[in-house]
């Protein structure tokens, strides 16, 4: 019975402690989705070079700001999970949020296009989803 006391003991935190876990574990998140960010930026500035049109054009702020969204709450998340004790972390722990923060975004936004809808879907289709293909913009196996 004391083991379980002394777990709640350790995860018993005030506001500040929660806001500082939560802020850290999204920034970390955050600083992955930005990693994989600049290589989706690549690819579209080859694509945007094939195409013969401005990179600027094809670029999509919004999404762009959505994804590190998503990227700092996986993040916050995960250093829900990870992180025992704010006033001691370890460099490992802080790659760690931040590869949840980069795996974390692509297995969302590879989640949200398989069960989001699409337009040139078979009736029906549409509701559950559609598996990323070449031909519906899916370049793997999670989107």
């Amino acid at each position: 019975m004391s083991n379980v006391s002394t777990v709640v003991a350790e995860t018993s935190w005030n506001a500040v402690q929660w806001m500082q876990l939560l802020g850290l574990g999204g920034l970390a998140g955050a600083l992955g989705q930005g990693a994989r960010t600049i290589v989706g930026l690549k690819k579209t500035n080859d694509a945007a070079g094939a195409a013969n049109v401005s990179t600027r054009e094809m670029i999509d702020g919004s999404r762009m700001i959505v994804s590190l969204a998503i990227g700092f709450i996986a993040g916050a998340l995960a250093a829900i999970g990870i992180v025992d004790d704010l006033s001691v972390i370890p460099a490992e722990q802080i790659f760690a949020l931040t590869a949840a923060g980069y795996a974390g975004a692509d297995f969302i936004e590879g989640l949200i296009s398989r069960v989001s809808g699409t337009t040139d879907a078979a009736p029906g289709q549409e509701a559950v989803g559609v598996p990323a293909t070449a031909a519906n913009g899916g370049d793997d196996a999670v989107g």
